[in-house]
């Protein structure tokens, strides 16, 4: 007799054998048992899942001659030429392979007949999606009103491309993906019961590979026990014959990647590229492992994670190691490269460059680690309050525009800049809107109750409180000093700087985000991913977060430089990023500051500066040739098009 895979051996032949379907078995069971079946059935679920065995067993229960408590009992005349496939009355047809307006005609001419033997003719059409939209039309008129003798059971694993009108004349059951646990006792049983030796590693492994589909997981099975040749089948094996990278080398390289050991990643990768794997099949695993220690730390007893075997202690060290933002970055980028190797003409150099770069990502790290320190630095001052112990500042205030950085980023770095002493902030604005090719700026500043010196403070000693910085952030300082005059803060309008439209804002980072991710820069580019511009004009960007270490990635110097190059890459000038803290009082000020103005509906970038003294309004065509030949004039008129021209004086 000819071998008979196991897949089709082990079929289930009863409402029982069905594994991880008992939403769908029980319901058929009880309709067969209250003798209401429906006339017409859409199975629909992923491959593997147990659809067409339910239609078949769906099949020999309504025709049946001698049922067990609604289940067939595959001994009488009917249930064994339905198992054979030999009855006259049960017909499975391919969606696929006969999916036109004429096979179904066919069916048509067919239904009017009574069945030969059974109780009712069953038509079970697997990949139902495939049938044409004629052929739906054809279809549909006998789908809802067939004769009593006339079941339809329709299969197909996307039910969206089945016509509306098709899935409201059916009863739906949609067939759920095969647990772990479940598929693992199935293996181990059928194992067992076909004198195949199998390991609960190997059987935990293949039923992960299997992703759900139990056919699938007894075709590995099948195939991993012919490796075995009577001995017991264990993970090696299967790794071996599915050309998996062992687990063992896959902790290893992470721990590499994680120590910053360039020559040791490389040189592991080669020696795993010798066992005959491929530089994707290599990242791919090693992403699959980068997801597991995620899934580790949400949830440390998923099932899943039972494949690491004797490594699972392993896996939670590096869980626990391990922060989130470091992992989640080095994710992002290990998918990048994994997504250039298979578009790449040389897998392997790309492959080897991806994993360098993990080793350098260290953005998200240091980024955790100075906001514990910030926050542990926070402890300790109040600590020492608590005690009545004055502590003097043991460093000088940094240049305002480094304090300034830090006062954005979030109350916990206000701590830094305490004293008993009130400190005045000193920003800057535009004058008047000067045209690009002027190098000349004159600025103003403001003068606000608080405020961050432009020069070293004394070192003062923390007393009582520590004072919250105030929300003048509205404005910043320039990159050179240039002559200033003092006004109030209150003098201060919405004219005195070139605001861009914040319809422009989404545009503008998500550009940014591709720049970064064009330089592989993926520590930055996850900043940008997890934050949104809240303003940005002709001075200054300033930049929303949602969590405090986003905040200090904001506005770390060599961030910023990156960031700076970017802008000037989009809008043609360089800008600094600046980052406030979600629903804080410095983004409530902004925008606050934004609502005030009116952006011209006729330009996407409006400045609203009226012309002072020394400048006068111009057309275009007014612009003189020798002006017209001044680049940094025709990138600032490419930039904005439709804005106001000023002539000095």
């Amino acid at each position: 007799m000819a071998y008979l895979a196991l897949y089709r051996k082990w079929r289930p032949r009863t409402f029982d054998e069905v594994v991880g379907q008992k939403h769908i078995s029980i319901p058929l069971l009880r309709a067969l048992e209250q003798n209401r079946p429906a006339h017409a059935y859409l199975f629909s679920g992923s491959r593997g899942t147990g659809k067409t065995s339910m239609a078949r067993i769906m099949a020999k229960a309504i025709n049946c001659l001698q049922p067990i408590n609604g289940n067939p009992c595959n001994e009488c005349t009917n249930c064994v030429e339905i198992n054979q496939g030999s009855s006259l009355d049960v017909y499975e047809i391919d969606g696929a392979s006969n999916r036109g307006v004429d096979e179904i005609l066919e069916i048509r001419k067919s239904i009017p007949t009574l069945p030969v033997a059974c109780r009712k003719k069953v038509y079970i059409i697997d990949e139902v999606h495939m049938l044409t939209k004629e052929a739906f039309n054809a279809l549909l008129k006998t789908l809802e009103e067939p004769p009593s003798h006339v079941l339809f059971i329709l299969a197909t694993t996307e039910p969206g491309r089945v016509p509306v009108t098709i899935l409201s004349r059916c009863q739906r059951y949609e067939f759920h993906r095969i647990s772990v646990p479940a598929m693992k006792e199935h293996l181990l049983s059928v194992a067992a019961k076909s004198d195949i030796s199998l390991s609960p590693e190997a059987a935990d492994l293949i039923a992960i590979r299997a992703d759900g589909g139990l056919r699938d997981a007894l075709s590995l099975l099948d195939q991993c026990s012919a490796l075995a040749a009577g001995q017991e089948l264990t993970v090696e094996m299967v790794y071996q014959l599915l050309g998996l990278t062992g687990k063992d080398q896959i902790i290893q390289l992470t721990h590499y990647i994680l120590e910053n050991k360039n020559g040791e990643v490389l040189q592991l990768f080669y020696d795993i590229l010798q066992t005959g794997k491929d530089p994707g099949d290599i990242l791919r695993d090693l992403l699959e492992h980068l997801r597991s220690i995620m899934v580790c730390k949400v949830n440390p007893q998923a099932p899943e994670l039972s494949a690491y075997g004797k490594n699972i202690s392993l896996l939670k060290e590096d869980a626990n190691k391990i922060s989130a933002p470091y992992l989640d970055a080095l994710f992002s980028s290990l998918h990048e490269t994994v997504y250039s190797v298979k578009k790449s003409s040389s897998p392997r150099m790309n492959a080897e460059m991806g994993l360098l770069r993990l080793c350098r990502i260290k953005g998200s790290q240091a980024l955790d680690s100075l906001t514990e320190r910030i926050e542990q630095l926070e402890q300790e001052i109040e600590r020492l309050k608590k005690n009545g112990i004055s502590v003097p500042l043991t460093e000088h205030a940094p240049s305002s525009s480094a304090t300034f950085n830090s006062l954005t980023t979030s109350a916990s770095a206000s701590s830094i800049h305490s004293s008993t002493t009130p400190i005045k902030k000193t920003t800057a604005l535009k004058d008047a809107p000067i045209p690009p090719s002027s190098a000349h700026q004159t600025t103003i500043t403001t003068e606000t109750h608080t405020a961050i010196p432009t020069h070293p403070i004394e070192q003062a000693p923390i007393k009582e409180t520590i004072p919250t910085p105030t929300n003048d952030i509205l404005t910043t300082s320039p990159e050179k000093s240039t002559p200033t005059k003092t006004i109030k803060k209150d003098e201060l309008t919405p004219n005195t700087e070139q605001v861009i439209s914040p319809s422009e804002y989404d545009k503008i980072w998500t550009q940014m985000a591709d720049y970064l991710k064009q330089i592989y820069r993926i520590d930055i580019w996850n900043c940008v991913q997890k934050s949104s511009l809240l303003l940005v004009s002709n001075t200054r960007a300033v930049a929303v977060a949602p969590m405090k270490f986003i905040l200090v990635g904001l506005d770390n110097p060599s961030y910023q430089k990156v960031i700076s190059e970017g802008f000037q890459k989009i809008l043609g000038y360089p800008l600094r990023i600046h980052g406030v803290l979600k629903n804080s009082s410095q983004e409530k000020d902004i925008r606050t500051y934004l609502e005030s103005i009116s952006f011209s509906s006729s330009s996407n970038r409006s400045i609203n500066v009226p012309a002072s003294d020394k400048y006068t309004l111009i057309k275009p065509q007014e612009i003189s040739e020798s002006e017209k030949e001044n680049k940094t004039l025709t990138e600032a008129l490419k930039i904005l098009p439709n804005c106001d021209i000023y002539k000095k004086e």
